[in-house]
């Protein structure tokens, strides 16, 4: 059974989120530079990735709003995903 963690909507609501449902937040909150407009594939992936790794660095340092309140090993498996899609990705 896949784990999952309790976030925070903004009204205050938890939110349970599994392993999958992380990765495809990553992927959707990083798709799209306002420069540029929406991003490749793979340009996507190296900004999940960067986005789960800062998230990662907030739940290090015990920022748990700013990590959703997903805790620092869950993120390790999170970019370990995103990592395995992006060698999947030419």
């Amino acid at each position: 059974m896949p784990k999952a963690y309790c976030t925070y909507t903004l009204l205050g609501a938890v939110k349970i989120m599994e392993t999958k449902e992380i990765v495809e937040l990553m992927l959707k909150s990083s798709d799209h530079n306002p420069y540029t407009g929406q991003l490749s594939k793979k340009d996507n992936l190296i900004a999940a990735i960067d986005l789960a790794k800062l998230c990662k660095d907030f739940a290090d340092k015990g920022q748990t709003d700013e990590a959703m309140n997903i805790p620092s090993e869950q993120w390790v498996v999170v970019i370990s995903e995103l990592e395995g899609m992006s060698l999947n990705c030419a």
